[in-house]
């Protein structure tokens, strides 16, 4: 499963918090498998001009990034988790959708 995680801090972080967190971003960079057992970083960019940072996954679980999200939430990360899919994935389910809503 992939999933699109959207970090943001939930104020003001001292710069401690913020080295711990970059140290986790390096780990995840070197190997994702070693911060998130069974997991690969597809992508991860940094929002210039504001202290968001943007992450793509692929997860056997999203139950099994709790241990990783639970230590970003620790150091002040508060995070948006949101399943997402390719769009040649996504364009069938929409049209048997459709199809489904327009019969009735």
């Amino acid at each position: 499963m992939e999933v699109l995680l959207i970090h943001k801090p939930m104020g003001l972080l001292p710069p401690e918090a913020w080295t711990a967190i970059m140290e986790m971003a390096k780990k995840a960079e070197a190997n994702a498998g070693e911060l998130v057992p069974g997991a690969k970083l597809m992508a991860s960019y940094s929002a210039r001009a504001l202290s968001t940072i943007v992450c793509l996954w692929e997860v056997p679980s999203v139950e099994a990034m709790m241990p990783a999200l639970e230590q970003l939430n620790m150091l002040g990360l508060e995070t948006d988790i949101i399943p997402v899919e390719k769009t040649s994935v996504s364009i069938p389910k929409f049209e048997q959708f459709l199809k489904s809503m327009q019969a009735k």
